[in-house]
This record gives structure tokens, C-alpha cells and sequence, in this order.
């Protein structure tokens, strides 16, 4: 039924108009409806009447804020029938995907209008940066979380109708993990690390035989690679960190047992549960005080009480990961990503683990080696990591989480188009970090927005969480500046690559350190913690270089593949390029000298196509970049191929 004092209302609403300019408005497309004679009109046609009507009277302010974010009927027909190849991740088309795919066109369109200024837009929009899953901008990027929170609290999320309390079994663990993950993927773009997984499984794996263990760690990689059913059907992006021993940190923190307690042992072998360390057991550090150091029956179980556990967990999730599943496939989710330290080459047990990391290398190239030099890291994602520094968290590790909370690309060859020279192309780098962090500063208003009270989209995480700590604090947060094309910006700016002059590497090196002391400058300003990173770029650097090729001609002598079909990238971050004919050895020694000021992440991947390298290399290749060099994390990549229709796994790459 036709109101026209529903016009008006919308008017007065949505657009703040006075009552008089929304009744004109309203009577003048009243008059156009009935003149035409139509007896049905559809809202969208009624609202761009309205839109006509604000355009002839010179109301461009108010006319933005009524402009519909939508998709065109051929659009949305391309996204049901045609599988959308944005994301790799999405493995088949599915009700899920589409709707995905629809809500992440929409968003974007709203999140260049709404969340960010018309400078940023501009800049992501001319390829200068590049603001990463901009589709998710109601999400922040990507996380790390601790089995520990789980363990001690039981899964009670704001989304569950129902509670659990905290898993007296592992199998149980496992079930309550992959429900928490499946919930956590909905408030993240990215994603999903788990810290220390063997070491906190520990506890509850005791007195399991090799075989039981090899159950448990089968059920827990098998169901975290096949949680499929959010977030467009995608398989969750998983991180599992494993660690060879225990690391030093953790030998004298309290560990967490079944049903979420503290285990204290009494000289008869009994355990007695606590809930909590009482007080008069932890020191003014906040430092476990063992009962028996100060006169009193028993200690409180450690970490360091169940490293047999946790290396025998250790073993049995390496089985797995070398098996595949039952084809033989590698899984591509939870990532291996192994932690090595001095301990892992200089104790017989923890050697063991990593010789054997090696040979599964060389057999699926599953493992990433990830090299902790006298710090405590969390890595997620294709290559992100933190350096924890809070104690507190080490020693209540329930607590022990972090958020990258987004990341914004430098396109680094644009720079150099418009600098010309060198130090004008840092003086661009500069001012496009200013844009980049302008862009958080605003994502980050906006978030705080949407995460601040019951019944906001990210009210889960922006709440406080069972440890008395806001889940995700933005002022904690890592606020991420990723870089593509370093490769490409020194040869428009010296002729030669990277790896084909001393002069070449050291300009890459000079703006990198640039870039550094710049994100130093913004975190200092801002009181947040920026930080640079290696972009896992694949998509953003095929973007770039397109916008590139036609807005700055010169691109064309840069970009990488092939310009007739539209192939085209730049090289990653820092990389050296893939095909460039230096040795593995020259190539991770000049890639780790950037590690350092790659605060985020950085990796190294050694492609060997069909090469099937032997367990014995690579252990020293790992051994000598660990000792060698600033390297941060290394990984094997062969090729392979499965065949459609036997789904027979075979090494190296073949079409046919």
C-alpha cells in the first residue's frame, strides 16, 4: 500500500533532511509515481527516484549517504554458477561461498566509503597500498590463541546456547578446540595459531600408549583440517606450533591438568587439585614458589614434569603430518610450523625430533622450521610471528594470545615510479606509511565501534575474557606494514635486481632499514605496537602490478610473467627473485639480513620442484641457518601433482 509519510520518515532518518525539504522531496516523487501509472514499483527503483530527486537539487552530501552498496543481477548470476577463485581456500562452490562472496563485494564498497578516508581509498584504490581482506573489514586480520584458555575455563562463548566445562580427557580437548576455532573464524580474516600444542596436550596424555597416542594426534589433525563450515565452507587456517622440548621459559610454570587445575604432588605421589596457585606460592615477580622450597609437603607440577609427554606428542603428530590423509595428500591445514632452538640440536631426544622434521621435509616438505634465537615466539598464518615480551602471559599462559590486527601493503616499485630517484623514492615509502598507518588509526576507531557493548559483531572478543583480560585489546595489538616489489623498486632505481649488484642489495637493504626506523617513529607517535612484514601477497601483487602497467608506463619493464595474458606480479616483500640463479645457501643468507627488521614475519621458501632433497641436507641446511645466519623460518617446497581421477599423489608438476 502506497505511503508517502514513509518517504518522508526515510528521509528525515537515514539522511537527517528537515521535515519541510523530506515532504517536498517526497509529493514531487509521489506526483512521477502515480503520473506513471505503474501499480507496483520495487524499493530500489523508489529510492533512485528519491536519489533523482536530491541530485536536481544540488543535495551531493546528502545524496551519498543514500547510495545503495549492491551487486548487479550479472554479478551475482557470476558468483552463484562460476566458483569464486579469490579465495584458495574456498576448495568448492557452495550456498556458504556465495554468500561470502556477495557480503565480501558489499563490504568492501563499504568499508572504502565508511571506514576509510577518502585519501586511503584513493591510495588502495591507485595501487599504492594495498589494505588486505578489505571484504572482512568488520573482522580484524589474524590471531594466536593458547590451548591453555581452554583448558582452564571450558568452551562458553557468547555464540553457544550451551556451556562446557573444562576437558578432564584429550579427546574431549580435541572437540571442545576444533567448536572454539570454528566460532574464533567468524571475528577473524586470517589466521588461526595455536602456541605450543604438544607441550599443553601434555598433561592430559599421560600414561597413553604409542599407539593411543598416535589415536589422539589423528583425531586432532584429521578434524582441524576437515572444519569446514564457516566462513564461506572454508577449512580453517591453522597453525599448530610445536616445540621439540620445553622450552626454558616454561620449565617452572604451573602446568594446567585435566578439568582445568593445578596438579600439586604430595611426597606419597597423590595429587591434590587447585583451581588456582594460591598466593603464598608465587613470589613478587609473580614466580611459582615450589611448596617444598619453603618447608612445606609436595610441588606443583610443571611443564618441565610432562616433556616426555609432549615430545612423544611431538612424534605422534609428525606421523601424522608425513602420512597425509588417506590418499597420501599432504595437508595443506593445521600448518607443522616446528620450533628450533640450541636445546633441539644439543639434546639426544629433541635431535631426534628434528632429523625426523627433516626427513618428513624431504618426503611432503610439511614442516616450517621456525628458529627461536633466545626469545618466546608465536607463529601463524603463511609466514607471521610475535615476539612475546609480557611475563605475565609466560606465566599464566591461559593468557597467552595475540592479534595482528591488520595489514596494510607498500606497493614499494610505484614508489620508485613517482620518486625517480633514491631518495626521493624514500621520502614516498615515508609519506605511504603515513597513509598506512592512517589507515589503522581509522580501522582501529571503527572496530572499537563494532567490539564495545553486548550486541556489537565483535562484542566476543572485545569483551573481557574469563582471565580478567579483554580478548583482543586493540592498544596490544600489532598493527602490520607489509612491502611487495623491493626486488623490482632497486632495479628501476640501480638496472639490476637484487641478487646482480652489491649496490642493488645494499639500496634494498637501505630502504628496508628506512621503512624500519619509519615504523618506529609511527609506533613511538601512536603508542601502538607497528611492525613490518613480509606480505603473503599473491593476490595484492597481481593487483599492483595491473594498476601499475597502465597507470606508469615504465611498469612494463619490471612487472614479472606475462603481460599479454594478464600474469603478471611483482616479487614478494624482500625476496630475491624465485628464479634468480643464486645457491640455497646465498639465498637465505641474503634474504635473513632483512629477517631482523621484519618484526611481523618473514620465511624463506626453498623451491626444488621434483628435486627430492635427502633428510641429511636438509638437517644441515636447517643446522647452518639456525647457527649461520638471522634467518627466521625456513621451508621446504616441492612440487606435486594429484591426478583428478585416482587422486594418485606423484612428485613434481605434471598436467598431464
Amino acid at each position: 500500500e502506497w505511503n508517502r509519510e514513509r518517504i518522508i520518515e526515510a528521509l528525515e532518518k537515514e539522511i537527517k533532511l528537515s521535515h519541510g525539504d523530506a515532504e517536498d522531496i517526497a509529493k514531487s516523487v509521489e506526483k512521477k509515481v502515480l503520473r506513471s501509472g505503474v501499480k507496483m514499483i520495487s524499493t530500489s527503483l523508489l529510492r533512485e527516484l528519491v536519489n533523482n530527486e536530491l541530485f536536481e537539487r544540488g543535495m551531493t552530501k546528502k545524496l551519498e549517504k543514500q547510495e545503495i552498496l549492491g551487486i548487479s543481477v550479472y554479478n551475482l548470476n557470476q558468483i552463484i554458477f562460476s566458483k569464486n577463485n579469490e579465495n584458495s581456500n574456498v576448495v568448492s562452490n557452495n550456498p556458504e561461498a556465495v554468500n561470502l562472496a556477495i557480503a565480501e563485494q558489499v563490504i568492501k564498497s563499504y568499508a572504502l566509503k565508511e571506514v576509510f578516508s577518502k585519501d586511503v581509498a584513493e591510495a588502495h584504490l591507485k595501487g599504492a597500498i594495498h589494505l588486505h581482506d578489505l571484504g572482512y573489514a568488520i573482522r580484524v586480520y589474524c590471531s594466536a590463541h593458547s590451548l591453555e584458555y581452554i583448558k582452564k575455563y571450558g568452551l562458553k562463548l557468547t555464540n553457544l546456547n550451551s556451556e562446557s566445562s573444562p576437558a578432564k580427557h584429550a579427546q574431549t580437548l580435541t572437540g571442545h578446540l576444533n567448536t572454539f576455532l570454528a566460532s574464533m573464524q567468524a571475528y577473524y580474516a586470517g589466521a588461526l595459531g595455536l602456541a605450543h600444542i604438544n607441550i599443553f596436550y601434555a598433561p592430559l596424555l599421560v600414561g597413553k600408549t604409542t599407539k593411543e597416542l598416535k589415536q589422539e594426534a589423528q583425531y586432532l589433525i584429521f578434524s582441524c583440517s576437515q572444519n569446514a563450515f564457516s566462513r564461506g565452507g572454508q577449512t580453517l587456517f591453522i597453525d599448530f606450533n610445536i616445540h621439540t622440548g620445553i622450552p626454558k621459559y616454561f620449565e617452572n610454570i604451573p602446568a594446567i591438568g585435566p578439568g582445568g587445575r593445578y596438579m600439586l604432588k604430595k611426597n606419597n605421589g597423590s595429587i591434590e587439585y587447585y583451581k588456582e596457585i594460591p598466593k603464598e606460592f608465587r613470589n613478587e615477580n609473580d614466580e611459582l614458589i615450589q611448596p617444598e622450597s619453603i618447608g612445606k609437603e609436595g610441588r606443583f607440577l610443571t611443564y618441565k614434569d610432562f616433556e616426555k609427554e609432549a615430545q612423544a606428542f611431538c612424534k605422534a603428530l609428525m606421523e601424522v603430518w608425513h602420512e597425509g590423509d588417506s590418499q597420501g595428500k599432504v595437508f595443506a591445514f593445521p600448518k607443522m610450523d616446528l620450533h628450533i632452538n640450541q636445546d633441539s640440536f644439543n639434546d639426544p631426544e629433541q635431535l631426534k625430533l628434528v632429523k625426523y622434521a627433516c626427513q618428513i621435509s624431504s618426503d611432503n616438505g610439511s614442516p616450517y622450521f621456525v628458529f627461536d634465537r633466545d626469545e618466546v615466539t608465536l607463529s601463524a598464518c603463511c609466514r607471521l610471528r610475535t615476539q612475546i615480551r609480557d611475563k605475565y602471559v609466560i606465566n599464566h599462559p591461559e593468557s597467552l594470545r595475540f592479534c595482528g590486527f591488520q595489514n596494510v601493503t607498500i606497493n614499494l616499485p610505484q614508489a620508485a615510479y613517482r620518486g625517480k630517484t633514491v631518495e626521493e623514492t624514500i621520502n614516498e615509502i615515508k609519506k605511504t606509511m603515513d597513509l598506512a598507518m592512517k589507515a589503522h588509526l581509522q580501522k582501529k576507531a571503527f572496530i572499537t565501534k563494532i567490539s564495545n557493548a553486548p550486541g556489537t559483531p565483535l562484542w566476543q572478543i572485545g569483551m573481557k575474557a574469563m582471565d580478567g583480560r579483554p580478548y583482543v585489546d586493540l592498544n596490544e595489538a600489532t598493527y602490520i606494514i607489509g612491502m611487495i616489489g623491493l626486488n623490482e623498486c632497486v632495479k628501476y632505481l640501480t638496472g639490476k635486481a637484487l641478487h646482480e649488484s652489491d649496490e642493488s642489495y645494499k639500496l634494498g637493504l637501505k630502504i628496508a632499514s628506512a621503512m624500519y626506523l619509519k615504523a618506529k617513529e609511527l609506533e613511538q607517535l601512536h603508542g601502538l605496537k607497528v611492525v613490518l612484514e613480509e606480505s603473503p601477497a599473491e593476490s595484492a601483487s597481481l593487483r599492483m602490478a595491473k594498476i601499475d602497467i597502465q597507470e606508469y608506463p615504465e611498469a612494463k619493464n619490471y612487472v614479472k610473467g606475462n603481460i599479454e595474458k594478464g600474469e603478471i606480479y611483482y616479487t614478494n616483500s624482500i625476496h630475491l627473485e624465485s628464479d634468480a640463479p643464486v645457491d640455497i645457501m646465498e639465498r637465505i643468507e641474503k634474504q635473513a639480513r632483512f629477517n631482523p627488521i621484519i618484526e611481523a614475519g618473514a620465511i624463506t621458501h626453498i623451491f626444488v620442484g621434483e628435486q627430492k632433497p635427502s633428510a641429511e641436507a636438509i638437517f644441515s641446511l636447517v643446522k647452518k641457518t639456525f647457527e649461520n645466519t638471522q634467518s627466521a623460518q625456513i621451508t621446504i617446497s616441492p612440487e606435486f601433482t594429484v591426478c583428478n581421477d585416482c587422486n594418485q599423489v606423484s612428485r613434481g608438476y605434471d598436467r598431464d
